[in-house]
């Protein structure tokens, strides 16, 4: 895993204000492990969706200082620094819905002039230019239900992909990573080109594979979801938020499973040829059919953070009054581990900044095997420059 040939790769998971989570991963691996291995590990491949693709921008644009902001507006969050709801909005959006018009339930323009403000578009650009970094954004086109991948690389990507999913190479601005976080229902589609783009997890929350068709044989995978799930709960009266919560659950939190099981039976695959035919296989394999052998660590949450926005929710409630505070006290009246929804929408720091410091601990909870993935040899990773600046996740 040392030598030059092999590829780190990043993913970066969909999930509204569960993006906190991810920010205080990054926070330990940016700017905390640096001071261990001597320098950032940097990853060649970074892909994101949704709030993935915003706070994957500062990881894609190797911007240490841009990583310690996030974690900073996480900490510091309120709900309208995000997205407003007055009920003119409310009278407007079933208005103009009536009319044929969009339907959004909230206005996002605080989180559009923070994005415009703060995305890292020239350090971006530098990094792929001068250092090769491969950067991946996924949207959803509202037309035709297909999965758009806007890629920033030197190269076009020379990759087929499965039916239902288009390749753009671009330049990724701050509009593909808005759209890609345009979470239907509560925010409007966004028009880029001849596109209408919503939330790319409708397709591909956790877009490991365009990662690993790009190159990637070590990955490091940001999901907000526990990979363990209790099937003993009760069965809860399905009432309006836990449908929608449990919605945005089966669109957004997309089994990653799979891809995990076939990247497993290809390294079975190359092992046993390996063991048949010789320690030649593998390079001859790779160079023939382009597969290779991966290693992916995925950190995920050590907590139910449904169950955590809720005792949050009740502990330090939001300082949100009329209509949005009407429509946060009927989402949050919910019992139990089942207030998905709330887990979304609350985007207040009590909680953005327990994720935060809960993806903080998580990833420094697996120092080792990061260590193991990103410095095999004990010494710094390949590439990048220094610059000052037991949860559920496992290796593959």
């Amino acid at each position: 895993m040392g030598d030059s040939s092999s590829t780190l790769g990043l993913v970066l998971a969909g999930g509204a204000a569960r993006g906190a989570y991810e920010a205080g991963v990054l926070r330990y691996l940016f700017t905390e492990l640096p001071k261990r291995i001597g320098t950032p590990p940097w990853p060649d491949i970074v892909a994101g969706t949704s709030v993935g693709a915003l706070n994957g921008a500062f990881v894609a644009g190797r911007d240490p200082a841009g990583l310690r902001w996030l974690s900073r507006i996480y900490q510091q969050l309120e709900i309208p620094d995000i997205y407003g709801v007055s009920y003119g909005d409310l009278f407007r959006t079933v208005r103009d819905a009536l009319r044929g018009g969009p339907f959004a339930l909230a206005d996002p323009a605080p989180l559009r002039r923070m994005v415009l403000r703060s995305f890292p578009r020239h350090r971006i650009r530098r990094a792929v230019q001068e250092d090769g970094v491969v950067w991946i954004v996924g949207a959803t086109d509202l037309r035709t239900g297909n999965q758009v991948l806007f890629i920033e690389s030197r190269e076009p990507p020379r990759w087929r992909t499965r039916p239902g999913v288009e390749l753009v190479h671009t330049e990724v601005r701050a509009v593909h990573a808005l759209a890609s976080a345009a979470l239907p229902l509560l925010f409007p589609p966004i028009p880029v080109g001849e596109r209408l783009l919503v939330d790319g997890g409708l397709r591909m929350n956790t877009p490991l594979r365009p990662v690993i068709r790009s190159g990637a044989d070590r990955v490091i995978v940001i999901s907000v979801k526990r990979r363990a799930h209790d099937q003993s709960r009760p069965v809860q009266v399905p009432s309006l938020p836990f449908l929608v919560g449990k919605t945005l659950n089966a669109m957004l939190l997309d089994p990653i499973e799979q891809d995990l099981f076939d990247a497993e039976e290809i390294n079975a695959f190359i092992e046993w040829g390996r063991t048949r035919y010789g320690p030649d296989f593998e390079a001859r394999i790779r160079g023939d059919l382009g597969l290779r052998k991966l290693e992916v660590l995925f950190i995920a949450p050590s907590i139910d953070v449904g169950e955590l926005a809720q005792e949050v929710f009740r502990s330090s409630p939001p300082r949100v009054s009329g209509a949005m505070g009407v429509m946060m006290q009927r989402i949050a009246s919910g019992e139990g581990a089942d207030a998905d929804l709330l887990s979304y929408i609350f985007f207040d720091r009590a909680y953005t900044g327990a994720l935060e410091a809960l993806g903080f601990s998580d990833a420094q909870a697996l120092e080792s095997e990061l260590l193991s993935l990103i410095a095999p040899d004990g010494g710094a990773p390949d590439g990048g420059a220094p610059d000052g600046g037991a949860p559920d996740g496992g290796r593959l």
